[in-house]
């Protein structure tokens, strides 16, 4: 007699042990999946408030650089009222002062037999009419133009300048003729662009007799140096 076993009830808590070990097996991916994303969640988080920690510390150091800014834009404002008050105290010193050292040059380079019949200065523009008593006496006048000079120590007349020196000679006129070499930067010409427009021989009838002159016209620019 052949036994029989009934193999259906092993085959089925087979299946339920299988079914049960998938169903640990998901758990636990599942578990993991969520475990996982929560860390890389917390690492972008980390991240992210790093990232705003920056910003933050960006803004707060652009907002001190704005001030920074704010501040020397305000210096360079005042700056820029200082110096135009200067050059507002400067253009009124020159227009005091100005005139009258042009009037001393002027007479300092005037020959004797040179005559000023006619002074016109704008804005350092200057025209002169006149007459000298000869061609030799006008060159002389316009000589005397150039040579008149500003010094670190006041008014002089050039009297000696080698192209191969580095100073300048000098005779101070405000220092009873004294002579002192200085630098070509120490040194400036009262006159400069002096150019004779007209030079025209006449007689003139005076008392004693028939006198024979140049009548000139010529122009320069005077440099006030204060």
């Amino acid at each position: 007699m052949m036994i029989k076993i009934n193999l259906l009830p092993v085959r089925q808590v087979k299946k339920r042990e299988a079914s049960k070990q998938i169903l640990v097996l998901y758990a636990v991916l599942l578990v993991g999946a969520l475990v996982g994303n929560y860390l890389w969640y917390d690492w972008r988080e980390s991240v992210a408030a790093e990232g705003r920690a920056k910003i933050q510390r960006t803004e707060q150091k652009i907002a001190e650089l704005q001030k920074v800014i704010g501040q020397v834009d305000t210096l360079n404002v005042r700056k820029k009222e200082l110096e135009d008050k200067l050059a507002v105290l400067t253009t009124l010193r020159r227009g005091r002062t100005g005139p009258v050292r042009l009037l001393d040059a002027l007479a300092e380079a005037t020959p004797k037999k040179v005559w000023i019949r006619d002074f016109d200065e704008k804005a350092e523009a200057v025209k002169i009419s006149g007459w000298a008593l000869s061609h030799e006496d006008l060159a002389e006048f316009m000589r005397g133009l150039g040579t008149m000079v500003w010094t670190s120590k006041g008014m002089g007349r050039l009297i000696e300048e080698k192209r191969d020196s580095k100073t300048r000679r000098v005779e101070l006129i405000d220092q009873n003729g004294a002579i002192e070499d200085f630098s070509p930067e120490q040194v400036g010409n009262f006159f400069t662009a002096i150019e004779l427009k007209k030079a025209n021989q006449t007689s003139v009838k005076t008392d004693l007799g028939e006198v024979k002159r140049v009548e000139f016209d010529l122009t320069l620019r005077a440099h006030y140096t204060l």
